[in-house]
């Protein structure tokens, strides 16, 4: 039965223990905070972000970039509320969400069992934000159509009172 050369089995060994101990693939690749990125039409509208709780994390006003940690605990990720609000429009809110990132799996090639379940899960570089681009356009407000006289509203009219009938305009 012939034997491996001495030297492939201790690069082999060398392999393997380098995937067994190094870092997580993701913390690698991309570790640390993730940069969300906000935008409005119309720009300038309140950009609040808070946790589940309702923790504020953040307010900026748009058009901004901010920058979440995704972990929440070991092997969690963290999910957050945006509120974007300007006056004449209504608040719109997103949700962010944790996503696993494909560089995590890359552990089972790469960074290997110390990786995978040590130092991407404790480090948060397991998860991903999603969205990471938020483009929203505002919807405005009934009252700043009526305030601004740029529009109109359509109501019923067996839901105005009396003195709303009476100041009504037909229309031909």
């Amino acid at each position: 039965m012939p034997t491996k050369n001495p030297v492939s089995r201790a690069i082999g060994i060398s392999l393997l223990c380098a995937g067994l101990t190094s870092g997580g693939c993701a913390s690698i690749f991309h570790g640390g905070n993730r940069e969300i990125k906000i935008n409005t039409e119309p720009a300038g509208a309140k950009a609040t972000i808070s946790k589940p709780a309702g923790e504020v994390v953040t307010v900026q006003t748009t058009p901004c970039t901010v920058s979440l940690n995704p972990r929440k605990k070991y092997f969690q990720g963290q999910s957050y509320q945006l509120k974007l609000e300007l006056d004449g429009y209504k608040t719109a809110e997103i949700e962010l969400r944790p996503s696993i990132s494909g560089w995590y799996f890359a552990n089972i090639i790469i960074g290997g069992a110390i990786g995978m379940v040590a130092v991407d899960p404790a480090t948060g570089a397991m998860w991903n934000i999603e969205p990471s681009k938020i483009e929203q356009k505002l919807t405005s407000n009934q009252a700043a159509l009526i305030k601004n006289r740029d529009g109109f509203v359509v109501v019923l009219a067996s839901s105005l009172t009396e003195n709303e009938r009476a100041g009504m305009v037909r229309i031909k």
